[in-house]
């Protein structure tokens, strides 16, 4: 079977970005977990770090591609994600994209909020220590051909 489900992943100081359009499904997954893990040996371990994620449209996943996102984010905690701002876009069903994507963090005991725009995310993750260098995530924001205007 193909991929469903487009991505961007990129790291931005000790943040990981990913912006994403479902919906997702096993071999998307499989491929961006090994995709972000690249992204992620990237950051420097001996500190914390934190993702941002921008979900665009129907991103939600089938009970098998679930359990394997579950999986992966316990991988990243064991790696050091302390935390993770979720900002949804252009989506009509973004409550039910957050009981799934809460239910799946609550399992991977990961500290997780949801923003109605980045500005919003990224001010939360300066809150906790994590600074974004803007001019360079609007370079990575260029990249995502499917990200509805900002």
């Amino acid at each position: 079977m193909f991929e469903h489900g487009d991505y961007v992943v990129g790291v931005n100081q000790q943040v990981l970005l990913f912006v994403g359009q479902g919906p997702w499904n096993d071999e998307a997954m499989l491929v961006g977990a090994k995709k972000m893990g690249r992204q992620i040996s990237m950051l420097d371990h001996s500190k914390p770090w934190a993702q941002l994620s921008c979900l665009v449209g129907e991103s939600l996943m089938p009970p098998s591609t679930f359990n394997a996102f579950v999986h992966h984010s316990k991988i990243r905690k064991q790696k050091g994600l302390v935390c993770l701002a979720i900002v949804i876009l252009a989506s009509e069903v973004a409550n039910t994209i957050k009981q799934q994507l809460s239910a799946a963090y609550l399992q991977a005991d990961i500290e997780h909020q949801f923003f109605p725009s980045l500005d919003l995310a990224i001010e939360w993750l300066a809150q906790r220590q994590f600074a974004i260098d803007r001019p360079e995530l609007n370079t990575f924001l260029e990249q995502c051909d499917f990200l509805p205007s900002r």
